[in-house]
């Protein structure tokens, strides 16, 4: 089971947009010591982007620079059944620890609750990584139900949800229909602390690159009781975890990143870097939470 706080690691590219490698371990070293896991190939990875053999060598140098005390999770969502598959073993092969699958929603209407079902069971079957099912339908259009998440729980090899939607009732439902062994991350950082409130057991934020000792500073003062210290950091921290995320998106994390000297790299087209006007916007935030930084 996986727990506490978990960044999705960007995928650095260079200016002109070839792949960078070398500043993704360089991104990690820096990160690794303020969190307690890695998401590798996530929606934050630009993976829409990546050919296949990218995608091998993004699971290599982040492993080589992963330590083997702390996890690394892998994105391994495909459109196609085979394809998921074939992801989810690269990734069991490089020495992920952990497969998120993201829903097929190309063809979303006919993402009937029994055909992906069909699919996270076959890939589950597959996979001799747990598979995680990841939730997010701002993204699919496909908002996974508490009872469709209660059925494909009950497989022994799916473990675990990274959920994105930022749907509190949803959660708390899913909550009651899982197993207990079930591992709950949320992944909207303006619901934190309601998603540990009802039982999520961690998190994989965006924010967590740009201010990961909040969060865990807000988990810490949960876990102790102090909900008062744990919602002043929730409301704090709201303002940039919206900036990289709703605002701005992944060039928006980058810039913010590499304002506090972090190695994240540049978009790739068609993703474009912000603008001027917008990074200055950025760095006075940043100003303004220097203590999360």
């Amino acid at each position: 089971m996986f727990k506490g706080i978990i960044p999705p690691v960007p995928t650095p590219f260079k200016a002109n947009g070839d792949l960078d490698t070398d500043s993704l371990q360089k991104l990690i070293a820096q990160l690794e010591p303020h969190v307690d896991g890695f998401l590798i190939l996530g929606s934050n990875g630009e993976v829409p982007y990546l050919e296949e053999s990218e995608r091998l060598r993004v699971l290599e140098a982040a492993r080589e620079a992963i330590p083997r005390g702390k996890p690394m999770i892998v994105g391994a969502g495909a459109e196609s059944t085979r394809m998921t598959i074939e992801r989810a073993r690269v990734a069991a092969q490089v020495g992920g620890d952990a497969a998120l699958v993201i829903a097929p929603f190309y063809n979303k209407g006919s993402m009937t609750p029994s055909t992906l079902e069909t699919h996270f069971k076959a890939v589950a079957d597959a996979s001799s990584l747990p598979v995680y099912v990841y939730n997010i339908p701002q993204v699919t259009g496909i908002a996974h139900s508490p009872a469709w998440m209660g059925k494909i729980a009950a497989h022994p090899n799916v473990q675990g949800i990274k959920d994105s939607s930022g749907d509190i009732m949803n959660l708390t439902e899913i909550l009651r229909l899982v197993p207990a062994s079930f591992n709950t991350l949320t992944g909207n950082a303006p619901t934190l602390l309601p998603a540990l409130s009802v039982g999520a057991q961690g998190a994989i934020l965006a924010a967590a690159n740009v201010i990961p000792k909040a969060f865990a500073a807000l988990l810490k003062a949960f876990n102790a009781g102090n909900l008062t210290a744990a919602l002043e950091i929730q409301r704090r921290s709201n303002e940039m975890s919206y900036a990289v995320t709703r605002d701005c998106g992944v060039p928006g994390l980058k810039a913010v990143m590499r304002l506090l000297g972090l190695h994240a790299g540049y978009p790739r087209a068609p993703l474009l870097d912000v603008s001027a006007d917008t990074t200055k916007k950025l760095e006075a935030l940043l100003l303004e939470i220097p203590d999360f930084t």
